[in-house]
């Protein structure tokens, strides 16, 4: 299993350090994500943490510090190594994170999801797949979500894009698994993915405790009599 290390850098050093400790037969990258922007109306590119790079390598850290340390007159813009407790400054649940949701080149894919009656993500493409339960925030305007998993005590936030159910079957944006989701939720009146159900709740004299009533059913009802 290869060990990981963060380097903190100067942000407009971090390319060149990243290619200098790959000469040195480490892999070094800068984790990036894919975003909406909006004055181009597409998708692109960035950095998720600036001034930080990544290391992945076979070396235990005693062997990676000495690796650092006969760097020293190259690594131009370096900082300091982040540690925890003397060890590699990720733990072995943010790094199995961190392996879930970049790709091969180091890269966290857009991904497409809908919104429930409950106005809660439901991730159908993408890496968050699986992940909805981390989800803190939804941002739907931005095309982005806020996870409950943090770097640098910093929520990390996600590229996420919310489409109706019909946008996700025409761009064939979910996995067999969803799709058998999104027809069981089709059978309960669920399309409309924006919108909450409008409930009020009155008191059931017989039941003894308040209970919902959907009040577009109930007006619908009401206009068929």
């Amino acid at each position: 299993m290869k060990n990981w290390y963060i380097l903190f850098v100067q942000t407009e050093k971090q390319s060149q350090l990243c290619s200098l400790l790959e000469q040195e037969g480490v892999h070094a990258f800068l984790p990036m994500m894919e975003y909406y922007r909006r004055d181009r109306k597409g998708l692109a590119e960035k950095t998720m943490f600036p001034g930080y790079i990544f290391v992945q390598s076979e070396l235990d850290q005693k062997e990676f510090d000495s690796l650092l340390d006969s760097m020293q007159e190259r690594r131009w813009g370096f900082i300091r190594q982040l540690k925890e407790e003397g060890g590699a400054a990720l733990t072995e649940e943010e790094r199995t994170f961190f392996q879930w949701l970049l790709d091969d080149a180091g890269t966290v894919r857009m991904s497409y999801g809908y919104l429930n009656p409950a106005g809660k993500a439901v991730i159908t493409y993408g890496p968050l797949i699986g992940c909805e339960k981390h989800i803190r925030k939804t941002d739907k305007h931005n095309r982005s979500v806020m996870m409950n998993f943090t770097f640098r005590e910093d929520p990390v936030k996600l590229g996420l894009t919310i489409l109706t159910l019909k946008e996700l079957r025409e761009q064939e944006l979910y996995t067999e698994e969803t799709e058998n989701l999104v027809l069981r939720n089709k059978a309960k009146g669920a399309d409309k993915v924006y919108e909450k159900e409008r409930v009020i709740k009155v008191f059931d004299e017989e039941l003894q405790e308040d209970v919902e009533i959907n009040l577009e059913v109930l007006i619908s009802k009401m206009t068929q009599l």
